[in-house]
């Protein structure tokens, strides 16, 4: 009897086991670059429960997208952390009483929508310990931001004869530049508009460094009315990291 009374006494805390205040802290850094964050409105964090799907925590990653000295080149030994006071991040906190199995989604960046990817990844964790030490729980956003500029969408084909001048930013899902002499650098990057009129292919024609922070320009000329797709993309060849952007060009008869 003394032997039930005491087994009864260990077991019944953890039977009505309290909730217990979990701390995590996000990051979301774009490959090969640095942390996503106020310079591109941040990334959309969601913390949900893997299993029930159940909502935790949500909100923007908000701060600095860091220092390129400290991020690009300073060697860090394992543990280390890379993030700085004010560099971007997303922080929670809830009560759990039970470990959870749950999975970090962020979506961004928010200012550039058109070039937005996904990520996720999933971790159980554990009433109490916290998931705040060194960068956090950290998730990797691939591509590349590429919007396009033409000068007008409608030309006619006298104009078009001429030559258009096709103009691409591109930069990196941190909104961080390309420049020479830079941690990003033109000649790291292959930036090619592909162009089709319907289901013909036009052909493909290469853009150069136009003189500018991540901006790129080439000259395409067409002898034939119609609405053609230009599709741009940049492709970085050292980490595979790629990113499209497309637009209509109308061609008229006169």
């Amino acid at each position: 009897m003394r032997f039930c009374l005491l087994l009864c006494a260990i077991l019944l805390p953890a039977d009505h086991a309290r909730a217990e205040p979990t701390n995590i802290t996000v990051r979301v850094v774009a490959r090969n670059a640095q942390y996503v964050g106020d310079l591109v409105e941040g990334a959309f964090v969601t913390i949900t429960d893997a299993a029930s799907g159940e909502m935790l925590a949500q909100g923007i990653t908000s701060g600095n997208a860091g220092s390129p000295e400290r991020t690009m080149r300073t060697p860090r030994n394992r543990g280390a952390a890379m993030a700085a006071k004010g560099d971007a991040k997303f922080s929670a906190t809830f009560d759990i009483d039970a470990p959870r199995y749950v999975q970090v989604t962020a979506y961004g960046p928010l200012d550039k929508r058109f070039s937005a990817n996904r990520a996720s990844a999933t971790q159980w964790i554990v009433p109490g310990k916290h998931l705040t030490g060194g960068d956090g729980w950290v998730l990797e956003l691939p591509g590349l931001l590429v919007s396009l500029n033409l000068a007008a969408s409608t030309v006619s084909l006298s104009e078009a004869a001429s030559g258009i001048l096709i103009e691409a930013e591109v930069l990196l899902m941190c909104g961080c530049p390309i420049k020479p002499g830079f941690y990003w650098d033109p000649k790291d990057y292959e930036v090619v508009a592909i162009i089709r009129r319907g289901d013909e292919s036009v052909g493909q024609l290469p853009l150069s460094y136009a003189g500018t922070a991540s901006e790129f320009e080439t000259e395409f000329k067409a002898h034939v009315p119609g609405v053609y797709d230009i599709s741009i993309y940049a492709y970085d060849s050292v980490s595979g990291n790629t990113g499209v952007g497309q637009i209509e060009l109308t061609v008229t008869e006169n």
